[in-house]
């Protein structure tokens, strides 16, 4: 049975912002740092369409794939779950965004309802 909570995690995501520009197929590749939290986290995209990244203390990876309007749509493997102050919920964050968009060099992630779940920086 699909529930009206099923219903509305599946809907379509809302537009970017006009303040982003959607992010492509190339434009996240490399390695992201969150602008606060521990200085471990990280989040680094492939040109394979794999993730990689961590809170700060447990390694995280999935698959990724974006569309030329800044569609995401990213899963994530099973990852540890050491506990370790200041951790940054980077999982959480990738694959609970729908769209990614950049503000200047920032990478910016949006769930489906387009509140921000996470915004980084590029590391090189």
């Amino acid at each position: 049975m699909v529930t009206d909570e099923a219903r509305r995690a599946r809907a379509p995501a809302v537009a970017l912002p006009a303040t982003l520009v959607p992010a492509d197929q190339r434009q996240p590749i490399g390695r992201w740092a969150p602008k606060s939290g521990h200085k471990a986290a990280y989040l680094e995209f492939t040109a394979d369409g794999e993730w990689h990244g961590s809170d700060g203390c447990n390694d995280q990876s999935g698959r990724w794939i974006t569309a030329a309007d800044g569609t995401l749509l990213a899963t994530a493997r099973a990852a540890t779950l050491a506990f370790c102050a200041d951790s940054v919920p980077i999982e959480q964050w990738v694959t609970t965004a729908r769209r990614a968009g950049l503000d200047g060099k920032a990478l910016v992630l949006l769930n489906a309802h387009g509140d921000e779940t996470g915004r980084l920086s590029p590391t090189n």
